[in-house]
């Protein structure tokens, strides 16, 4: 049995909640195991052992800030797989804290989704509302949210290693409080 790993930040109740209700829609297309979040590190296999992991996850915790995200709108990506997403309007913070993670766990892990050319300067923080979404279907999801005003900002403590076993539902593994 394998298990996945991801590094993840999560939302407080309430925000989760309003999220949840927006991916409701879409679920048929993404069909999500986890919890609305902002991917920091996409699903990887540790190299060796997950307590070296966790080692170089507490040490980036602790030289990172508690910082303010703001989710603010509605985007888009329109490209092989139509997302539609919450937009981050303050994105330095979680792309410095994203290099930061990526840099220490060089070597380490093994990321599911690359071809271990990973770009980092590609890296655009969102939430993921909905995914692989028809190419017949995104014009009305676009118009959908036209008008929808999407505005929450949140107090960034912690962030989440999640894991997923063969059954690929994602559970909570580590929560790793910034201390800076």
């Amino acid at each position: 049995m394998t298990t996945d790993y991801a590094v993840v930040l999560t939302f407080p109740g309430d925000i989760a909640e309003s999220l949840s209700r927006l991916r409701e829609k879409y679920n048929k297309y993404t069909g999500y195991t986890i919890e609305p979040h902002l991917t920091l590190v996409y699903p990887f296999v540790p190299q060796g052992d997950i307590a070296t992991v966790n080692e170089k996850l507490d040490v980036v915790a602790g030289r990172t800030r508690p910082f303010t995200l703001v989710l603010n709108g509605i985007e888009y990506f329109e490209e092989a797989n139509n997302v539609v997403y919450a937009a981050i309007e303050n994105k330095r913070p979680v792309v410095d804290l994203h290099v930061d993670i990526v840099h220490s766990l060089s070597g380490l892990i093994t990321q599911e989704y690359t071809d271990g050319s990973y770009n980092l300067e590609r890296f655009t923080p969102h939430v993921t509302i909905g995914e692989h979404i028809p190419d017949g279907v995104f014009p009305t999801v676009k118009e959908d949210f036209s008008d929808y005003e999407l505005h929450h900002e949140i107090m960034i403590g912690f962030f989440v290693l999640f894991s997923a076993k063969d059954d690929r539902i994602w559970q909570p593994e580590c929560v790793f409080k910034l201390r800076r």
